[in-house]
């Protein structure tokens, strides 16, 4: 290509690069004022983790990880924090414990949760402009936007350096990595993730170079050779980065040994396999080995893990297939658009949209190899070989951590460029046919159409997540009075329930109208209970105000509130029966409730009755809880509600069967104090023994009686009933849905 050529094309790769990157500059800032503070996963304890360092302690050790607010994040190798600190050291963050505020209600990984998506309790400290820690998290934030710009940069210049001709293959590879919610979400926060995935793809460019050149002729001047005899001790350098940013950074050496002895064998060189390794394996024992001696000196585990199992506990065991394959769609949809703490997210229809690019994307992959290979052009697919080879390995990786941990789709991206890459090579190979005019149409279109869904996304899910209720002036027809003082400092004046009757398993919209008296120092929570005539909780919901994002330290004196709350009621709430709303106003650490004026720890409101399900059949109290398709339970009954020590509880329980089994499973049935602390119990095979579960055929019912009696010395309180089923012999109780835990079939009274 003559020379004025390859600047004209290397001014326009350029420009392409330029728009996207400031795109995503863009986005990254906009994301990163949407979000509330640590709103995205784990973001408050990698930032305490910083915070830390820049109060210039020095690098955690394992027996302080239980008690120190950096969590398990106090295990990790220390790179990211330690430029995180270097970038905020001089930012003032004594208001810490002001801005760090939990919200106890959240509903971490609770994606249909109506409210309180909220992890932290924000306050009118997190305004702009920013100040002291609300600083120091922003500008942490930013160092995470310019890694993930870092991110699609590398995409890029892969894309080129595998087509170097197609330029508009190359902007739609970055235009993909940039323009992914989910990256940008994550890209926007304080975690540590960024730096693993920028410096995992910029091994990836080397990679992608390195065998480009050493596998390809021979004849290259000797400044080019002393280049590229240098590329593996970049690669050692840039492995051991990653090594010491996060221990899924370690999935890259095994990749890179891979490749390079693929290199040498191809030029059938035991010498090379030896100077590369050595070139590789020095930078990095030199970069990140001091780290893992020193976990080896401290815990007799160079990776520390029994550290972060302290604080997350590694499950006893792994996962089935059928949970693998449950969770799947879930890591997924994780890797494009979940939001918040796993519970914030889209409609169907946007992960339609990247599940069918992603379909057509490898599916014209896969018509190019086809085509290459029909063509003996097979040498051409290494280098995409390569790619697909990573992130392969880093979706085994995540399969393997999820035998100790649950998955998410960020663990995805280290390989995010890689991926890009791919999937922008098979999208454009599915328009070869066209002319090359709309075959560009078509990549701009595609690019700008993410960039559309990518700017949308933080307006139409993120922010209206967090929202606080604005104060109301005028107030709705059906409302009802209330006028009740708590403690001097707010009103409840009056209340709407939406409906004043509800089935089990539907919920129960109540809307409270509050007035602060006085300003409140502390956050007090709401609970809504319903309690029927024997004094039991049928349904509650325990919140912060405003669903978790409107703590009461926040209110204003004067102003009415709107505060909406939904409560769901149980599945296996006895039905049918009347029940009153309580509401109250408590302080969530003590327990302790704000007096009433006339006395009370709630306010008693208006009536709610629980009727029977719609369509329910005959039998008493139905519900539907699968036991891995083998046997449902499908309805129960209970002798009464109040019991004393000494009593027996008689349960009824109605079976069906799913399936033919060929064991003879046992029933458990525990009547238990909370948090665990069983009773009374009984274990039978159905019917006393007389209907084994082996002689059940699919669709047949049965009733199963058992008798729970208290020992005389059972202290009194409110017992929950506990059900499930498992195999005598093994001990291993089959599950409801992914856990293996008894189902809770309501609660009794026991009365001293």
């Amino acid at each position: 290509m003559p020379r004025t050529e390859r600047h004209s094309l290397g001014r326009l790769v350029w420009q392409d690069a330029a728009i996207i990157l400031i795109a995503f500059l863009g986005l990254g800032a906009t994301y990163s004022v949407l979000v509330p503070l640590f709103e995205s996963p784990d973001e408050v304890w990698h930032y305490e983790y910083v915070r830390y360092l820049t109060e210039g302690n020095g690098l955690p050790v394992s027996d302080m990880v239980a008690e120190m607010p950096w969590h398990q994040e106090g295990s990790q190798p220390p790179l990211y924090y330690l430029l995180g600190a270097s970038l905020t050291f001089w930012v003032d963050t004594g208001d810490a414990e002001d801005v760090i505020r939990y919200n106890p209600h959240a509903a971490v990984g609770l994606a249909d949760a109506p409210d309180n998506k909220n992890k932290m309790a924000h306050t009118h400290r997190e305004a702009f402009p920013y100040r002291r820690t609300v600083l120091a998290v922003h500008l942490v934030r930013l160092l995470s936007v310019l890694m993930g710009a870092g991110t699609v940069a590398c995409a890029y210049r892969i894309a080129m350096a595998v087509f170097p001709e197609r330029r508009g293959l190359a902007a739609m590879a970055a235009a993909i990595t940039a323009f992914n919610p989910q990256f940008i979400f994550i890209s926007a926060s304080a975690n540590n993730d960024n730096l693993v995935t920028l410096l995992s793809s910029v091994a990836l460019l080397l990679l992608v170079r390195f065998w480009q050149h050493h596998t390809a002729d021979r004849a290259r001047g000797a400044r080019s050779a002393a280049y590229l005899g240098r590329v593996p001790i970049y690669l050692g350098l840039v492995a051991g980065l990653t090594a010491i940013s996060k221990l899924n950074g370690l999935v890259l050496l095994p990749f890179i040994a891979v490749v390079l002895m693929a290199g040498a064998w191809r030029r059938r060189s035991l010498r090379l396999m030896v100077i590369w390794g050595l070139q590789v394996t020095v930078p990095v024992l030199a970069v990140a080995g001091w780290w893992y001696w020193r976990n080896w000196s401290l815990y007799g585990d160079p990776f520390g893990l029994a550290a972060m199992y302290a604080v997350l506990p590694a499950r006893t065991e792994g996962p089935r297939l059928s949970e693998l394959l449950a969770r799947a769609p879930g890591v997924w949809r994780s890797a494009w658009a979940v939001f918040g703490w796993f519970n914030v997210t889209a409609e169907p229809w946007l992960y339609a949209v990247y599940s069918g690019l992603s379909v057509i994307g490898l599916a014209g992959l896969g018509c190019l190899i086809v085509r290459r290979l029909r063509q003996r052009r097979g040498t051409d697919l290494w280098v995409p070989a390569w790619l697909a080879l990573w992130s392969l390995t880093t979706l085994a990786a995540v399969v393997g951590w999820s035998q100790k941990r649950y998955p998410q789709g960020r663990l995805l991206f280290p390989a995010l460029a890689a991926f890009s890459v791919l999937l922008a090579t098979g999208l454009t190979r599915m328009t070869a046919g066209l002319p090359v005019f709309w075959r560009r149409v078509w990549a701009v279109m595609l690019s700008v159409g993410l960039a559309v869904l990518a700017a949308w996304a933080p307006f139409r899910y993120i922010a209206p997540a967090y929202a606080p209720p604005q104060p109301v002036v005028d107030l709705p027809p059906a409302f009802i009075v209330s006028e009740s003082s708590f403690g001097g400092v707010a009103q409840l004046l009056g209340y709407q329930i939406q409906d004043a009757a509800a089935r089990p398993g539907e919920r129960l919209d109540v809307t409270l109208y509050w007035r602060a008296v006085a300003p409140m120092k502390s956050d007090y929570s709401v609970f809504l209970h319903l309690v029927d005539s024997h004094g039991l909780i049928a349904a509650q919901r325990d919140s912060y105000p405003g669903g978790g994002s409107l703590v009461t330290s926040e209110w204003p004196v004067g102003p009415m509130i709107a505060d909406r709350h939904t409560v769901q009621i149980p599945v296996t709430a006895v039905a049918p029966s009347h029940t009153t709303l309580c509401v109250g106003l408590y302080d969530y650490g003590s327990g302790t409730r704000v007096p009433t004026g006339d006395g009370q720890d709630g306010a008693m409101l208006g009536a709610v009755s629980i009727l029977p399900a719609e369509g329910a059949s005959a039998l008493p109290n139905p519900v539907y809880f699968d036991f891995e398709s083998k046997v449902a339970l499908v309805g129960f009954d209970l002798d009464r509600r109040v019991l004393r020590p000494g009593d027996t509880l008689r349960l009824t329980l109605h079976w069906q069967a799913i399936s033919t089994m060929a064991e003879d499973y046992t029933v458990f049935t525990h009547l238990l104090l909370p948090p665990g602390e069983v009773w009374a119990q009984k274990d039978a095979q159905p019917q006393q023994g007389q209907a084994p579960t082996s002689t059940w055929q699919p669709g047949q019912t049965f009733e199963d009686h058992y008798g729970l009696t208290l020992p005389s010395g059972a202290p009194p309180g409110v017992y929950e009933i506990e059900v499930g089923v498992y195999l005598q012999a093994s001990g291993d109780r089959l599950r409801v849905g992914l856990s293996d835990e008894g189902i809770v079939l309501g609660a009794v009274r026991v009365e001293g």
